[in-house]
């Protein structure tokens, strides 16, 4: 029985210093994961809570059927779609977190490879959620394709098949930004 199993178990049994362990094991990564969905650091930390307390609420009811990372993982991905649901509305998102080393870095690079991240993210906003979350699921949680189908509750293969659509989309985007940049500076220089 893993670490993480045997917390689970203490947790179902009431123990509410396991569900305390449990709850600074996963924060990080749950805030990690709502950010990136919902592009707002407040809503990120309002779901964070959101997460915990169902969490909290359903722990007893966990089987075990799935690792605990993937039945956590379709909690915060179903709070932040219900908190989307009510909002409609998407907001600007914070890159900061995405910084890799706190040492002193080239400034120029640093700029290169923000403006390159929002680039990328403004591209990866405008997929439609079913493309969007196996594509953040993916490749920011680094969840394999299996996983990513037992958090959205869809067949592995429509998995990869919605990663796919997720790329040609995304090179359509840039495509299509590129020739209307192009057709900006043509224009510009008239």
């Amino acid at each position: 029985m893993s670490n993480v199993d045997s917390l689970v178990q203490r947790c179902q049994q009431g123990e509410l210093a396991a569900f305390t362990e449990l709850f600074h094991r996963h924060e990080a990564q749950v805030y990690r994961l709502a950010v990136t969905i919902l592009h707002h650091e407040q809503d990120a930390e309002d779901v964070v809570q959101d997460v915990f307390l169902r969490v909290f609420e359903r722990i007893k009811s966990y089987e075990g059927q799935s690792s605990f990372k993937t039945w956590l993982t379709s909690i915060v991905v179903n709070t932040c779609r219900d908190k989307l649901r009510r909002q409609k509305v998407r907001r600007a998102f914070s890159l900061d977190w995405l910084r890799r080393d706190p040492a002193t870095p080239d400034v120029a690079e640093e700029v290169s490879q923000r403006q390159y991240m929002q680039h990328l993210w403004r591209l990866v906003n405008q997929l439609d959620e079913k493309y969007r979350l196996p594509l953040i699921l993916h490749y920011v949680e680094r969840l394999p394709c299996d996983e990513v189908a037992a958090v959205l509750q869809v067949p592995t293969s429509t998995v990869y098949s919605r990663l796919n659509t997720a790329r040609i989309k995304l090179r359509q985007f840039y495509q299509e930004q590129v020739v209307a940049e192009g057709r900006l500076s043509v224009n510009g220089n008239q």
